[in-house]
Formats: C-alpha cells, sequence, structure tokens
C-alpha cells in the first residue's frame, strides 16, 4: 500500500517564505484588478468618461478577460475563495454584456427590397498602397461607400481606380476636402454640405431604387481631450433627432460601443454590427505594431460603426480581414428598407 509523503515539510522554511513574497504581486494585481472594477462600473455613469481611467478601461473592455479569467483559475487552484469571488463579479458583467454577440441570430426576413451593400472605410491618410485598397473595395462592391482620410492624392487614385466599380459604369461621388471625407454610390446622390466645426459629418441624400436615403459619412476626433469629442458627437445626436426620413450614419467615430459618446448615437439609431455581425469586430488598429521588437495582438479595438435608423433591417454585418495598407479594416453591412 502507498503512502503519500508531505515533502513540504523537507522544504526549508526560508525557501517556503521567499516564494510566499514572491507572489504578493500577483495577489495584490489580482485584487487591485478585481476591486478596481467593481468600483469602475458605477463610476461609468457618474462622472462618466471624463475620467481618463474609466474612459480607457471602456475603450479596452473586453481585453479585461485576458486577465480577469487566468486570474479565477489561479485564484480557485490556491483557494483563495474570496479573490475568485471578486474577479468573477466584473468578469460575469462583461461576458454578459458581450454574449450577444457570440449567439445565433434569427433568420427573420422583413424586408423585401434588395440589399443595400454599405461599407465604411478609413483609408489612412498615409497609405502608402492605395492600389490594394481599391482592390478591398472593388472585391466588396459597395452600393454605398462611406471613406475618411482621403487626401487629393487618395482621391485622384481612388476614382481613377474605381471607375468601372459597378457594371452599368455609373458612379456617383462626393469628395469634401476641408474634412478629408467622400462618399461614392452607385446611385445619385446630392451632397448636402459637411459640417466641420460642428459635428465633422459629411450628409448626402442618395435616390435609391427604394427611395430617398439620407447617408452621412462621420469623423469625430479622437478623445485625446474628450470635452471636443463629446461635443461633436452631441451635436451629431440632436441632428440625429432632427431626420424623420431613413438614415444611415457610419464611419470612423473614434469610440467603441461602451463609450458614453457611443450611447449618444445608439440611442436613436441601431448598430448594424450588433444587430447581425458576429464576435468582437475589431477594426483597429490593422498594422502589427512592436513594443521593443515584439508584436503586439492587433486590431484591438471597434471605432468604426455602421448605424441605421429604424426604417432599416440588418440581414448581415462584418469587420473584412484585409486592411489594404490602411491602419483601419473596413465594416460592412447589408441593410434593406423594411417592408
Amino acid at each position: 500500500m502507498f503512502k503519500i509523503i508531505d515533502l513540504s515539510r523537507y522544504i526549508p522554511s526560508f525557501f517556503k517564505t521567499g516564494l510566499k513574497l514572491s507572489l504578493l504581486p500577483i495577489w495584490a494585481g489580482l485584487w487591485l484588478l478585481g476591486v478596481g472594477l467593481i468600483l469602475w462600473y458605477p463610476l461609468r455613469w457618474w462622472p462618466g468618461d471624463r475620467l481618463l481611467p474609466v474612459r480607457l478601461i471602456n475603450y479596452f473592455m473586453p481585453w479585461l478577460l485576458v486577465g480577469l479569467i487566468p486570474g479565477i483559475i489561479i485564484a480557485l487552484l490556491t483557494r483563495r475563495y474570496r479573490l475568485m469571488m471578486i474577479l468573477a463579479m466584473p468578469t460575469l458583467l462583461i461576458s454578459l454584456t458581450y454574449a450577444p454577440l457570440f449567439l445565433p441570430r434569427s433568420p427573420v426576413a422583413l424586408a423585401d427590397n434588395m440589399p443595400l451593400t454599405v461599407m465604411s472605410y478609413n483609408v489612412w491618410g498615409r497609405n502608402q498602397n492605395i492600389a490594394s485598397a481599391i482592390d478591398v473595395i472593388r472585391e466588396e462592391q459597395p452600393d454605398i461607400l462611406l471613406l475618411q482620410e482621403v487626401t487629393w492624392r487618395t482621391a485622384s487614385a481612388l476614382m481613377a481606380g474605381l471607375t468601372y466599380l459597378y457594371p452599368d459604369g455609373e458612379l456617383h461621388t462626393a469628395f469634401d476636402p476641408s474634412t478629408g471625407q467622400a462618399i461614392i454610390s452607385r446611385y445619385p446622390l446630392t451632397p448636402l454640405g459637411p459640417s466641420f466645426k460642428k459635428e465633422r459629418t459629411q450628409k448626402v441624400l442618395i435616390e435609391t431604387p427604394m427611395g430617398a436615403i439620407n447617408v452621412w459619412n462621420v469623423h469625430p476626433y479622437a478623445p485625446l481631450v474628450w470635452r471636443y469629442q463629446y461635443q461633436q458627437i452631441s451635436t451629431l445626436a440632436k441632428e440625429i433627432a432632427a431626420v424623420d426620413g431613413p438614415l444611415i450614419v457610419g464611419g470612423d467615430f473614434n469610440t467603441t460601443d461602451q463609450a458614453e459618446t457611443y450611447r449618444l448615437v445608439n440611442q436613436q439609431l441601431s448598430n448594424a454590427h450588433w444587430e447581425a455581425g458576429w464576435g468582437f469586430g475589431f477594426s483597429w488598429p490593422a498594422h502589427m505594431p512592436r513594443v521593443k521588437r515584439v508584436p503586439v495582438v492587433t486590431p484591438m479595438v471597434r471605432i468604426d460603426h455602421i448605424f441605421f435608423s429604424d426604417h432599416f433591417f440588418a440581414h448581415s454585418a462584418a469587420t473584412l480581414s484585409i486592411s489594404g495598407g490602411s491602419d483601419h479594416l473596413p465594416v460592412v453591412a447589408e441593410l434593406s428598407l423594411v417592408k
């Protein structure tokens, strides 16, 4: 009969003490992570994103699971049950928040019209491979294309490369150099003017076979100075509220789906990715940055969105896997007017 021998009693006490001390930073870090996230949740509602730590956690919320889930396993294996419960609370909260993106969608047909393919693509002002970006667009062949960070050089190359984007040869464009935004459409469009100083939005009216549709191409400031972005997006939200007819708003919002500024728009419009997409759908950064020659996993956040009014139904939505030389991945949605 075998006898289990406790080898720990043969380990010198100073080794045990040293091991415990070496693990203290790990336990302290896990406690700080768990307690900090429990405190973070009420701070999301007040004072909200004006606090930099709250804003950063909101931006990178899904990535917190990378630390929380291993922390729960370690706490369980070492029988630190209180620590495990502290870590489990924010883990459950984050998991429930994103669970709808990983559940199957019911194939409900609500529209009789042919779907419109809408694509939003920040081509990046420093893109040195516009030919690759053109290939990405031609492969997707969107009916409505919203472009951001378009320079005069890239605008000329895009217009030349996309001349025969559609079989009928029709190509309707609106380019605003003051905001670096462009809209390309299969259908005739009427520019309604940019609004750089207010919400940095390019607006057009597109005459589709299903009727006229308002289409807005947006590119607010990054939240380096939060109040500037908040002012732009709150102005945008007010103008959205004043529109009665069908409306599509897409672009590089420089904000994630957990940010306070995002909620201003999402209160009035639906997000195609949340309605018909799957997974986190991260869109930025598309490059592979390196920290001391070590590649960083990318992309890390989703800041490119396509919103639509309740006049539409979303059939599908996706983030493309090829950037075409940009630091953003394009996002695409298929929308139909509700019958």
